[in-house]
Formats: structure tokens, sequence, C-alpha cells
């Protein structure tokens, strides 16, 4: 019988430039992010053949969807919300295994910030969500 994973998603880090991330780009208060990755197919046996479609891979994307705490201060979550302003590129890291050698750490992803929600629910925390979509290929860290 199966068994549930636990997550393994170390940290995100957040920054406006493609420099390395540093433990101050760690988006503070997250608490729920999601990394997708999708492929475009396009069909490639119009006629004759088996009668059956057949499809090869063209674009690849990605996008993700992050959530928490609204941490006022935090740099990360700053970066985020200017680039919803600019329309700028942020380089979204996704950290799986800080043990592991480098190039099989995890992913950083330019990415655009397709919105920022602030939910502010009275006697209770701000809360924050962004969406983002791929801006190009992910690099391993």
């Amino acid at each position: 019988m199966s068994t549930p994973v636990a997550a393994h998603l170390d940290s995100v880090s957040v920054r406006s430039d493609t420099t390395a991330a540093l433990p101050a780009d760690r988006v503070d208060g997250l608490t729920d992010a999601s990394l997708s990755e999708t492929g475009d197919f396009t069909e490639t046996n119009y006629l004759g053949g088996s009668g059956y479609k057949s499809r090869v891979q063209t674009l690849k994307d990605t996008s993700a969807d992050l959530s928490g705490h609204f941490m006022e201060g935090d740099a990360p979550q700053s970066v985020l919300r200017d680039a919803r302003d600019t329309g700028g590129t942020v380089y979204v890291t996704f950290v799986f295994d800080p043990g592991a050698a480098a190039g099989s750490k995890g992913k950083r992803i330019p990415m655009v910030v397709n919105s920022y929600d602030e939910k502010m629910t009275p006697g209770g925390v701000v809360e924050f969500a962004c969406k983002l979509l791929g801006n190009g290929a992910p690099v391993t860290v």
C-alpha cells in the first residue's frame, strides 16, 4: 500500500536579479507554495497512419502560486509587489534539497507576477497570495 510523501520544498526565495539567492531572499511567512511545469503539444499525424493522433512537445511553461502571512518589511514580498506594478521579471528559487550538490538543490526560474493579492480579515492577520508565470527557462541551482 502506498503512503503519502512529506513535502520536499525547503525554501522559496525571490530576487529582482539573477544573483544567487541569499538567506535574506527567502519569502518570510510563506505557508503554501506550488510549482507547475507544463508542455504544449502539436498534433503530428493529421492524415494517414493508424488513425490515431500523435503529438510532439513544443513549448514548455512554468507557473507558481505562493501564499502566506503578509510580513511588513519583508524584502522578497516587496520585490513581488514591485514586479506586479512594473511588469518586471523576478527570479524565484525553489530549493528542494539544500544538502544536495550544486546543480541538484532546486531551480531558479525567471517569472512575472500575474497577480498579488492581500486579504485582510478584521481581528486576524493579513495574508498574501501571488500568482507567477514563467518568463524563460529554469536554471538548476
